[in-house]
C-alpha cells in the first residue's frame, strides 16, 4: 500500500463534487508502485465533475485524498499534462480507464504515478 502520508481513498461514504464514493469505486487501493487495484463501476450523470462537458459526466472516476500538500499541482495522463498548476487541493476525482497511467506533481515534483490495467471496471449497466 501508498504511504498515508501521500494520499488515502476516501471512505466510500463520502461525496466528491456531489457524488458518493460508493457509487464510484468499491475496494480500490493504491500500492505502492502506484498499481491501482479493486473495482471500478461505471458512472452516469456526475454533472459535479465537469458542469461544462456533457461527455465527461459519465465514465469511471477514480477518487483520492492527496495528503502530500503543497501550494500547486500538475496531472498528466498518459504523459500529457491535462491541468498545469493549478492550485493544491486536498480532494481530487480523475475520469480514468483501464489503459490509463497518471502523474501527480505537487509543487513540480512527482508524488505518485497511477496505473490502472490491474484493476476492474464494472460493464455500464
Amino acid at each position: 500500500m501508498i504511504s498515508s502520508d501521500i494520499l488515502t481513498i476516501p471512505a466510500v461514504s463520502q461525496s466528491l463534487y456531489g457524488k458518493s464514493v460508493g457509487d464510484m469505486i468499491d475496494g480500490v487501493k493504491v500500492l505502492e508502485d502506484g498499481t491501482v487495484t479493486g473495482t471500478f463501476k461505471y458512472v452516469t450523470e456526475y454533472t459535479g465533475f465537469n458542469e461544462g462537458d456533457p461527455e465527461e459526466q459519465e465514465g469511471y472516476f477514480f477518487p483520492f485524498k492527496l495528503t502530500k500538500s503543497g501550494t500547486d499541482m500538475t496531472f498528466l495522463k498518459n504523459g500529457s499534462p491535462t491541468k498545469e498548476e493549478i492550485p493544491w487541493e486536498a480532494d481530487n476525482v480523475f475520469r480514468v480507464t483501464k489503459g490509463d497511467t497518471f502523474e501527480v506533481q505537487v509543487d513540480g515534483e512527482k508524488v505518485v504515478t497511477f496505473r490502472f490495467d490491474k484493476a476492474t471496471f464494472l460493464p455500464e449497466e
